[in-house]
């Protein structure tokens, strides 16, 4: 379904705090009751534009120093590697709770009203910071007191420090203020740190760590400036919430929590319990088949979702029908685009394994080939579960699903590890992803929503090429 990234959903029957505020009546639409106006239309394409350049450095700068790392680790530490980073992604979704999607509707519906802003910023860093705390406790004892965690105590905590980024890398304010460009550009000083890092620290296989390490701290750094500019240009202002507030978004919260609790256990502990159902080998060879996958959607997530998904909020605050027009409008070109996407990554597997991984790696192809329908998998369950069903207030449907959906998961990948390995672990994966996909069209379906419809394909169409004229067309 959604990327553990997008994973920060609303769901059962707790009030989140856009429930209580105005829908917006204008943003987005233009008075001839187009779909989308053309300076909304032009943001979106600006800031897909800035993200669909930092993810071709994104998919460029790794992939320079994979032939460098992974010949000199081979594949096990590889999977030790991820592994770890499986490891902390826990803490990581603690930190988070929920707090980033629910900061985005709210503040995305309100940009002009300050005190909400500053008050809603305040919260959820708050929040973060405490939940920080927590994990690092929690943290410090399931390692020191777990044998097998323990035997890697360094690798462990070097990969933990970027939990610190986690809590201070304000991502949500840039995305409820459309600004995703600056964004980008934090994420290539990300990159570009962490490409020379990597060439100057592992020379030797017992430097594998150094890898986790270097994306930690320049995670933290790039996390500081963010920081620091979002308070600048917003004209954000800090204070530490009374009890009250604080808890109260804690409650408020506590849904979205859940909800990506669910997804992360059936998207993001694929690695983890490969790791531990199996052996460093099968995690390493994992994750080189999965790597070009993951990069690629990334790009979808992050370049699509988080610049659409205010696009859509805003006009369904305009008006039901009219928030569902824009989705089913938009699905075929999306769709048709991360098939192409999926496509690609089926094709090019044998050519981008022997490239970058080399001979030790061969294994990794079919897994390739098999997560390359992740894409549209994920595509088609992001429209109908992220844009449709929470922006039609859907909470509780959507947790069902996705909880039915990590149980599915889960089960698949326990059987299917034992049974077939790394290749049983790329399977569950799909299989889980098609089962949300599926469930969310079907209940749709069953509640009178067609949002995948072959007579809104000439619609598409046409406002596709209508947007495009519109987007190129220079203006005199």
């Amino acid at each position: 379904m959604v990327s553990k990234q997008d994973a920060d959903v609303n769901m059962a029957t707790v009030e989140s705090p856009i429930d209580s505020i105005a829908p917006v009546k204008t943003v987005g639409v233009e008075s001839g009751g187009r779909l989308l106006s053309k300076s909304v239309l032009k943001r979106f394409a600006i800031n897909v534009a800035s993200l669909f350049s930092v993810h071709v450095a994104n998919m460029l700068l790794p992939l320079l120093t994979v032939p460098y790392v992974v010949r000199i680790i081979g594949p096990e530490r590889l999977g030790l590697l991820n592994f770890s980073q499986a490891y902390i992604a826990y803490f990581t979704l603690l930190i988070n709770y929920g707090f980033d999607m629910a900061a985005v509707r709210t503040i995305a519906a309100n940009r002009t009203d300050k005190e909400l802003v500053n008050r809603t910023f305040s919260e959820v860093i708050a929040g973060k910071t405490l939940l920080w705390i927590i994990s690092t406790l929690l943290f410090m004892g399931i390692t020191w007191f777990t044998p097998e965690f323990r035997s890697h105590l360094l690798l462990h905590t070097c990969t933990y420090v970027s939990c610190i980024g986690i809590v201070l890398f304000p991502v949500w304010i840039y995305q409820a203020m459309e600004d995703l460009g600056r964004v980008a550009v934090f994420n290539l000083v990300l990159k570009v740190l962490f490409t020379l890092s990597v060439f100057l620290l592992i020379r030797k296989p017992e430097d594998y760590f150094y890898q986790n390490l270097s994306v930690s701290v320049a995670q933290v750094a790039v996390s500081v400036i963010a920081f620091a500019v979002a308070l600048r240009r917003f004209n954000l202002t800090f204070s530490w919430p009374p009890v009250g507030r604080l808890i109260k978004r804690f409650k408020d919260d506590s849904t979205l929590f859940f909800s990506g609790v669910m997804i992360t256990l059936y998207a993001g502990s694929t690695v983890f319990l490969l790791g531990l159902l199996s052996n460093s080998y099968n995690v390493g060879i994992f994750s080189a088949g999965t790597r070009l996958e993951s990069i690629a959607r990334s790009f979808v997530t992050m370049g699509l979702n988080q610049a659409f998904f205010p696009i859509v909020a805003s006009a369904f605050g305009s008006g039901r029908e009219h928030g569902l027009r824009v989705v089913r409008t938009t699905f075929f070109p999306l769709i048709a685009f991360m098939f192409l996407v999926s496509l690609t990554l089926w094709l090019v597997a044998p050519v981008f394994i022997n490239l970058f991984y080399g001979a030790k790696f061969q294994e990794a192809i079919p897994v390739l080939r098999i997560v390359s329908l992740l894409p549209i998998l994920i595509g088609v369950s992001n429209l109908l579960g992220l844009h449709t069903m929470l922006n039609l207030r859907m909470d509780r449907a959507f947790f069902r699903i996705t909880a039915i959906g990590s149980v599915v998961g889960l089960v698949l990948n326990s059987f299917l590890i034992q049974k077939m390995g790394y290749i049983g672990a790329a399977y569950a994966w799909v299989a889980a992803e098609a089962f949300i996909a599926l469930t969310m069209y079907i209940y749709l379906r069953n509640k009178g929503i067609q949002v995948i419809q072959p007579a809104y394909l000439h619609e598409a169409v046409q406002f596709t090429k209508a947007r495009l004229s519109t987007l190129f067309k220079q203006t005199h």
